[in-house]
């Protein structure tokens, strides 16, 4: 034991260092990405199962038990690929959403045109909000929202608070569906969003919430959630939820996502977007 000690300390140096924190960085980036998740649990119950197998095998001797999960170790891993499928697909497209700003730094929407999209979008929200219309709409960033208009009726319209509440009137063809804004434009009505996969610690939530937080995790875009029953507001980003926020409340969050960006560069960090004031 001794002796192996004594080889190992021999042969750690710098840069023997520099990979172990290369790869704890990779852990801690991965642990970090799917904390919160259905994932987290799964990748518990992977490691407390792949752990106790190692342990009884180890301590009573077990030969072929050892040599199954030495061997065994390729499947384990696809079958833990299978079933991280959304979390890794999630955190590859934050990693290209993050090469894309590391690129266009400073892209980002034309102040005129955002500060008129956030009003129309922001007075909308509180008129459907007291009329009890339900309503979701998504506001794009980085990545842009094609795939998603395809399932809707294409408007290419501008925004105005008054198209927006039209589209939202009980009785309208689009009004169970979603709303993609591209820039200071409709992109599409009547859209169907993936739901989210976090859905029993959001069991309780309705189909219009759960939509928004699932196009939320699987892009960057920003949802503006009106629940029917209740007329509260809610906006998800990133597979966060804030709820029964008023407009005023709304039109700050906007600006606190948009503007910024604007006028600093798209790499600007905004965690304070679900601070309540």
């Amino acid at each position: 034991m001794r002796d192996q000690l004594a080889y190992l300390a021999s042969q750690f140096d710098f840069l023997a260092f520099l990979q172990i924190v290369f790869v704890a960085a990779i852990f801690h980036g991965v642990l970090t990405l799917i904390r919160g998740t259905q994932a987290d649990t799964l990748l518990r119950g992977v490691v407390a199962l792949v752990v106790l197998i190692l342990v009884v095998g180890r301590v009573f001797q077990l030969t072929l038990i050892n040599w199954l999960l030495v061997n065994a170790l390729p499947g384990i891993i696809l079958v833990v690929a299978i079933l991280f499928a959304p979390e890794l697909r999630r955190m590859l497209e934050r990693v290209g959403r993050t090469s894309g700003l590391l690129v266009r730094p400073f892209a980002a929407l034309d102040q005129t045109a955002s500060a008129a999209m956030m009003d129309a979008v922001t007075s909308a929200a509180g008129i459907l909000s007291r009329r009890s219309w339900g309503a979701l709409i998504v506001i794009a960033r980085t990545a842009r929202l094609e795939e998603f208009a395809d399932t809707g009726t294409r408007m290419d319209a501008t925004v105005s608070r008054d198209l927006l509440l039209t589209i939202f009137y009980p009785n309208s063809e689009l009004h169970d569906l979603a709303v993609l804004i591209q820039g200071d434009s409709i992109l599409a009505a009547g859209c169907v969003l993936p739901i989210s996969e976090s859905l029993s610690r959001e069991a309780h939530l309705g189909s219009r919430h759960l939509a928004g937080l699932g196009i939320s995790e699987q892009t960057d875009g920003v949802a503006v959630i009106v629940s029917e029953e209740t007329g509260s507001i809610a906006l998800a980003i990133d597979g966060k939820l804030a709820r029964h926020l008023t407009e005023d409340q709304l039109r700050r969050r906007l600006l606190a996502l948009f503007r910024p960006r604007a006028r600093a560069g798209a790499l600007q960090g905004l965690p304070a977007w679900l601070t309540r004031r």
